[in-house]
């Protein structure tokens, strides 16, 4: 019986350390002909934290040691994609701050719009934070403006903060009135801007030129593909976390509509990269990329230009930014060669189901 049970473990150790293996493949396979690394990786915290549980058993184990090796080299293997999602960044500060840009990135689930009753309380929250932190770019995705509403942010923002060059686009619009889409707000003049509106999705990526004291900088604005999970498909998988019994259908609906997303971020990172490889300017990309920093987005992305991750150079701890999901980070900055970041900041903002992100950047 001994045996039998010591195979079976034999067995599951081995399944759990391969699912490792494959979250550190993502990063190499576009999801757009294969998504399952990539929906294995939005787990990655916690596979690692069980494959340590399982070489830990190993080891204390009276006989059978070596089967600790099992789980072992999978980690060692994942260390450099670990080190990803853990920031130790450095306190210092430029001697020089007066050339610097402070931009801030939030998703902020259109202030609520569904939930007509907490909209306005929402609003106004959101655009004191903002104003507090007095960024010199905002980036937003899911921006919400409804002109027959007594507040809009979009007038405050320009009129109370200064940030009169806007550049936006238009994902979903009722009549003439309303529109929810990417927004750029920039203290600075806008002189170029674009956007790239993917096929068949409500998602967008926008751009705009900036000037700042003679040099042009390009700001790329990113919501890329999201998961679009109902309340019931959220249901289902905190039902998973808590081992309760879950119907199979349930189980199916949320694989693929997580499946269809990731592959669908596939083919909009392409596409991104492309403009990012053709800007004749130094880069900052920003935004709601939807995609944990064990995918191929993320990798894709950050190596198109070489860029640097603003969180792991200035930040420090996890910097998970998806309030629904703790430990994921779906949001970024990332910036090209030609900036120094610090003072990057995450803030726990419970009024999206995001969290803002902000930093200060100057050109080196």
């Amino acid at each position: 019986m001994r045996f039998f049970v010591r195979i079976l473990l034999f067995v599951l150790n081995a399944l759990i350390s391969i699912v490792l293996l494959c979250c550190i493949l993502a990063q190499y396979i576009n999801p757009s002909s294969f998504p399952y690394c990539e929906l294995l990786a939005l787990g990655f915290p916690i596979i690692v934290i069980i494959n340590i549980i399982a070489s830990v058993c190993w080891i204390v184990a009276q006989e059978h040691k070596r089967y600790f090796l099992i789980s072992f080299i999978s980690l060692v293997l994942s260390i450099p994609t670990l080190l990803h999602y853990i920031a130790f960044g450095s306190d210092e500060t430029p001697k020089d701050t007066k050339n610097s840009i402070k931009i801030m990135s939030y998703n902020i689930m259109a202030f609520n719009y569904s939930g007509w009753k907490k909209s306005d309380e929402i609003k106004k929250q959101i655009f004191l934070y903002i104003l507090k932190e007095n960024p010199d770019v905002i980036c937003l995705q899911e921006y919400h403006n409804d002109r027959n509403e007594k507040f809009i942010v979009l007038d405050s923002i320009k009129q109370q903060m200064n940030l009169s060059y806007v550049n936006y686009n238009k994902t979903f619009t009722i009549g003439d009135h309303y529109f929810q889409g990417n927004l750029i707000c920039s203290r600075y003049p806008i002189v170029n801007s674009g956007k790239m509106d993917y096929q068949k999705t409500g998602n967008s990526t926008i751009w705009a030129d900036i000037v700042k004291d003679g040099d042009t900088i390009r700001i790329y604005n990113s919501h890329l593909e999201s998961y679009r999970l109902s309340h019931e498909n959220k249901q289902t998988i905190n039902d998973l976390g808590k081992v309760q019994n879950v119907e199979i259908k349930n189980v199916e609906n949320v694989v693929t509509k997580l499946s269809r997303a990731i592959t669908k971020r596939g083919v909009q990172t392409d596409e991104l990269i492309y403009s990012l490889k053709e800007c004749p300017y130094p880069i900052i990309s920003c935004g709601d990329f939807n995609s944990p920093a064990c995918s191929y987005t993320y990798r894709a992305i950050k190596s198109s230009r070489d860029m640097e991750d603003a969180f792991l150079t200035a930040g420090k701890g996890i910097g998970a930014t998806f309030n629904w999901w703790p430990q994921l980070r779906l949001d970024y900055i990332l910036v090209s060669p030609e900036f120094e970041c610090y003072n990057f900041k995450r803030t726990g903002l419970k009024v999206s189901d995001h969290f803002p992100i902000s930093c200060e950047i100057k050109l080196k």
